[in-house]
């Protein structure tokens, strides 16, 4: 069930809205937040105003098939067709060189056109900053391998506060039972999941946001919620997103990609210290007042 309205702002524009129920909430699960720029790479990233992206897995496999697209239409039904079109965008954030426009012909079943060609595919796995995961630890050799190296490169790179800080990190490093997180994502080899005795969209038309099992409203923690650093350090909403009763009060637009990944080519696993458990769900901007 749906229940439409509008909002108009003083520019004179409107939005029709619709707010639609959602089935009981699933069980708790423990979140965990991507932490921001500072605390990840030590400063604000250097194309700041940019998509606050964080890379996952360094892997180009998730095809956004034609029910793929379908679902992009769905999650972010507030929006216009062609602003969710834009999320898959060659030179946006998450299909870059892979995605639309820019030269590049894909299957685009948004529009239906260039059917024949190859579909558009998110050339990593990502997520942004602030956004919520969920997934099991667990120990990973390479990881501390990694971490380990890191050290000595700082070290030798004189770039620690001090010897005994970074024998510390060593330490905790080499000790640590677990150090990353296993993280569920959807698996972009699969079509996504629809409630029971719903079909398949054939046209994007025909999507219906309550056919799909897991929504961003619902389920938080396998959806991307766009966002943008400036050169401030805030992260702020992605340009183009829709306003949702339930999202921030209905106050603040979102854009919502999936948390996606092709498991034919191995688990998402990523480091824990940049992330941090939560026990509710935080909001995926930080303004600086």
């Amino acid at each position: 069930m749906a229940r439409k309205f509008d909002i108009h702002f003083d520019d004179g524009s409107v939005q029709r809205l619709v707010e639609r129920t959602s089935p009981p909430p699933p069980p708790a699960v423990q979140l965990y937040m991507h932490k921001e720029d500072r605390e990840v790479f030590g400063s604000i990233r250097s194309c700041a105003p940019c998509p606050a992206v964080m890379v996952l897995k360094d892997d180009p496999h998730a095809i956004m098939t034609q029910q793929w697209q379908y679902f992009i239409r769905a999650i972010n039904y507030n929006m216009t067709l062609e602003n969710a079109y834009l999320l898959l965008d060659s030179a946006l954030a998450f299909a870059n060189r892979t995605g639309f426009r820019h030269g590049r012909i894909r299957a685009d079943y948004f529009h239906n056109k260039d059917l024949s060609a190859k579909p558009p595919q998110l050339d990593k796995v990502r997520t942004c900053s602030r956004n919520v995961l969920t997934g099991v630890e667990q120990y990973s050799l390479m990881q501390t391998l990694r971490e380990v190296t890191a050290i000595a490169g700082n070290i030798g790179k004189r770039r620690v506060r001090s010897f005994l800080a970074a024998r510390n990190a060593f330490v905790e490093s080499v000790t640590a039972s677990v150090n990353v997180l296993k993280v569920k994502l959807f698996d972009s080899r699969q079509n996504p999941p629809l409630k029971p005795g719903r079909s398949y969209p054939n046209d994007i038309s025909k999507v219906n946001p309550d056919d799909y099992l897991y929504m961003p409203q619902t389920h938080p923690e396998l959806f991307i919620v766009a966002n943008i650093v400036n050169a401030k350090g805030e992260v702020v909403q992605f340009p183009r997103g829709a306003l949702y009763p339930w999202f921030l009060g209905g106050k603040t637009p979102a854009s919502f990609m999936p948390h996606v990944a092709n498991f034919g080519y191995g688990d998402v696993l990523h480091p824990l210290w940049k992330l941090q458990k939560v026990d509710s769900v935080p909001s995926p901007y930080r303004y600086i007042d």
